[in-house]
């Protein structure tokens, strides 16, 4: 029987409106866990983003170049409203499971750290072995746990003061774009050539935005790092 994100495919279910996009990333990650373990955390790590992007501008929250993946996701969580509707102590709920929601902040640290080390997610040499199904399992238990939570809190929560999230275009990020296109090259089809990043752009805005996040915050690492050294 083929692995299934239950949770993730019963959020699918409740908002179809909104989940269309989801379902592609769901599938990904599903089939990684199935067929290629090895390439399950960036399924993983991409999800996660994925919940990120899309919750953050109803929230009103913005993240800065210098925001890493642990700390997007701690924006997002502080965020959220948990409370119970209809229920007397319903600040007093908000706080709590916020509180019991901090933990999340350990497993996007340790997220992205396993991301970091070669053949985790990129990089690493053919001979180094790298992630087995019982990992690709656990990562995906946790993703579907999680990432739904937050999705559903999202989307089960009107937001009336929410401001309008301003929208970039892809001129708005050559640095990035020509990061990407010197990284990976043109895309060729049918004697037809495309910059790598507008492929990605077009093609899956949130792994682009998931992608420059990442990009952004390691530059201003760098940048840190070197005025540190001055």
């Amino acid at each position: 029987m083929p692995y299934a994100l239950q949770m993730l495919r019963a959020l699918i279910e409740a908002h179809p409106d909104r989940a269309a996009s989801l379902e592609r990333h769901v599938k990904a990650l599903e089939h990684s866990i199935e067929e290629q373990p090895a390439f399950c955390l960036q399924n993983v790590r991409t999800l996660f983003e994925a919940a990120h992007l899309t919750i953050a501008p109803r929230l009103g929250v913005d993240f800065g170049k210098k925001q890493g993946f642990p700390d997007r996701m701690r924006g997002v969580i502080e965020a959220l409203d948990f409370r119970i509707v209809n229920h007397p102590e319903g600040d007093k709920i908000n706080t709590t499971i916020a509180a019991l929601l901090k933990g999340v902040d350990d497993t996007a640290t340790a997220l992205a750290q396993l991301s970091n080390i070669p053949n985790m997610r990129h990089g690493g040499s053919l001979d180094w072995g790298t992630l087995e199904r019982q990992h690709a399992l656990m990562l995906g238990g946790l993703c579907d746990a999680l990432v739904s939570f937050l999705f559903d809190v999202a989307w089960s929560r009107a937001i009336p003061d929410a401001p309008e999230p301003v929208v970039a275009s892809y001129e708005d990020f050559e640095a990035f774009n020509a990061y990407l296109d010197d990284e990976h090259g043109d895309v060729e089809v049918a004697g037809a050539t495309f910059a790598a990043s507008r492929v990605l752009y077009l093609m899956d805005i949130t792994q682009y935005d998931a992608a420059r996040l990442d990009w952004e915050a390691e530059q201003a690492a760098d940048q840190d790092a070197e005025d540190a050294a001055a």
